[in-house]
């Protein structure tokens, strides 16, 4: 009898389950909600555009590219292109006795250069940096006066040339659009490190132009590494009509740095910061003045995009290192030119 009990039980209980599923089922008649709709513009590319350029400059790269805004720098220490570059992709950097970057390698190239950057190519808004021996003297530019850095890694610098397979790197200048009326900046730091900087910029009508100083003291880490910069950069531009425009650009350097020399595994061990006697004893240092000359004139329309640059160059360098009676490194003065020319549609 129980179990007749049980049988009607679950079956009672099953119907229930039946009906209660019925119930839920959805109606033939869908129920009606309002219309929404959503609107948006698509993002061309993930990277901002720098300021001036269009969007496909950044976008359409072959290869590995990398932009870098001065003005995350600007946050800290806003000294050096280590400063600058700091966490970039490919990019190795490393300084002469803690003064400045002196080394900069992209994927490698140039690595065992022994004083400055060796195999990359720098540019100043498209036109060439390096000196005619492919070196490059980062000293004499302040990345201060920069908008952007633009890090070509490997072949993706052949935009600017067949000999640029170990990478490009295209410093972009401020101009009166996008930089303050005037501004001031000092900071210091361990080592007796002082930097001062006052810049402004302007716009009046079809006229922009944008100017800075710089000055740069440290006493280094180690004896007889004290170094004093000065920077001065300017650019101006005429915007002849909304397609054409000419640019020209100034920049004076004068430098002078001591030289503590090397050390031997042992004396480096014991004592790092000290210099090399023969350092002291023939007071090594290195100072040199630089002044270069640019000017560059673009067209932009829907179609094309054309730029024509001429650019100059003097050095007076003098170093005073290692020497015997007949040997000693001494004076060099020199000068270079050099024009580019680029078009696309």
């Amino acid at each position: 009898m129980s179990r007749v009990w049980s049988v009607l039980s679950i079956t009672a209980a099953a119907c229930i389950g039946i009906q209660d599923a019925r119930s839920t089922e959805p109606s033939p008649k869908p129920a009606e909600a309002e219309q929404v709709t959503v609107t948006g513009e698509a993002v061309s590319t993930p990277t901002p555009a720098p300021p001036g350029r269009p969007p496909k400059e950044t976008t359409q790269v072959p290869g590995g590219f990398t932009l870098k805004r001065a003005a995350e720098m600007r946050l800290g220490r806003a000294s050096s292109f280590e400063d600058l570059l700091q966490r970039t992709p490919g990019v190795f950097l490393q300084s002469d006795g803690g003064a400045e970057v002196s080394k900069i390698s992209i994927r490698g190239s140039g690595i065992t250069s022994e004083d400055e950057p060796l195999g990359v190519m720098f540019l100043l808004d498209g036109l060439n940096y390096n000196q005619g021996d492919g070196e490059a003297i980062l000293e004499d530019f302040d990345v201060n006066t920069l908008s952007h850095a633009e890090i070509f890694r490997g072949a993706g610098g052949f935009k600017y040339g067949a000999l640029t397979l170990g990478g490009a790197m295209n410093l972009v200048p401020l101009t009166g659009y996008d930089s303050a009326l005037f501004q001031s900046r000092i900071e210091g730091g361990s080592y007796g490190y002082i930097r001062a900087n006052m810049s402004g910029g302007a716009v009046e009508g079809p006229l922009d132009e944008f100017g800075s100083i710089s000055f740069r003291s440290r006493d280094g880490f180690r004896e007889h590494s004290h170094e004093n910069t000065e920077i001065l950069f300017g650019d101006a531009d005429y915007k002849f009509t909304e397609q054409i425009e000419d640019r020209f650009y100034l920049t004076l350097d004068w430098s002078d740095r001591d030289l503590p020399g090397g050390l031997t595994k042992l004396e480096m061990e014991n004592a790092p910061s000290r210099a090399n006697p023969l350092a002291l004893a023939q007071d090594w240092n290195r100072n040199w003045s630089y002044v270069r000359l640019a000017n560059k004139l673009s067209i932009r329309t829907e179609r094309i995009d054309f730029d024509a640059g001429l650019f100059w160059f003097h050095r007076d360098f003098e170093q005073r290192g290692f020497f015997l009676m007949d040997f000693r490194q001494g004076i060099e003065m020199y000068f270079a030119h050099g024009s580019r020319m680029s078009y696309s549609s």
